[in-house]
């Protein structure tokens, strides 16, 4: 089974499915390409949590020590609040380059995805826009178009990997909980599957299984 989750707990972490090489050892996706997606952070009137604003650090802590473990060779994801920033920010501190794909011009993603939620996401995301390989995908708005940008996104990091003569790993960064046939996560997640590309889970519930 090439499906992996990484659960982080206070003491270390332990690896559902395939396991990963530790320590001195080669590390099984070192110079893959990563796609990466997630939950974008909780709404301040959110009722059900899927990412608080108060799991962030923990969260960046986890994505930093897979970087470390995982040394990707570029990294593609789009750019909401929450997940993507995160995995972004940490590929920048390690000079991996970043792919970003947009399903709408940068001021109209910004309005609805990245500022519309608690923290100073603005600015991160101005930031990393600057250093990135940006594309705008242009793509019909709401649900259609984020589902199509999951595709993108996928298609994206495959052709790089063909480019680098390596090989994909699919980042998934949620409450490991799908909230049905609408949701984006969810839907990225069975689409790697789908395509047969490994996956790794990170936790944004600390109590997420």
């Amino acid at each position: 089974m090439d499906r992996r989750a990484l659960l982080f707990g206070a003491a270390g972490f332990a690896l559902v499915g395939k396991a990963l090489l530790m320590g001195g050892n080669e590390k099984t996706s070192s110079g893959r390409v990563l796609i990466a997606a997630g939950r974008r952070v909780d709404a301040a009137d959110a009722t059900v949590p899927r990412f608080p604003a108060s799991e962030v650090a923990e969260v960046r802590r986890k994505i930093q020590e897979l970087f470390r473990q995982y040394k990707p060779r570029a990294v593609v994801c789009s750019a909401a609040c929450g997940a993507d920033l995160i995995v972004l920010e940490v590929a920048g501190s390690r000079h991996v380059e970043r792919y970003v794909l947009l399903p709408s011009e940068p001021e109209e993603f910004r309005r609805t995805s990245v500022t519309d939620r608690p923290g100073n996401w603005g600015h991160l995301y101005d930031q990393v826009l600057k250093t990135s390989k940006l594309e705008v995908l242009k793509l019909p708005e709401g649900q259609q178009g984020y589902l199509e940008t999951n595709l993108r996104l996928l298609d994206r990091g495959q052709a790089l990997a063909r480019k680098y003569s390596t090989s994909t790993e699919a980042l998934v960064v949620w409450d490991q909980k799908t909230r049905g046939p609408d949701d984006v996560t969810g839907h990225f997640l069975e689409q790697a599957k789908l395509r047969k590309i490994p996956v790794t889970e990170i936790a944004t519930l600390r109590h997420a299984k």
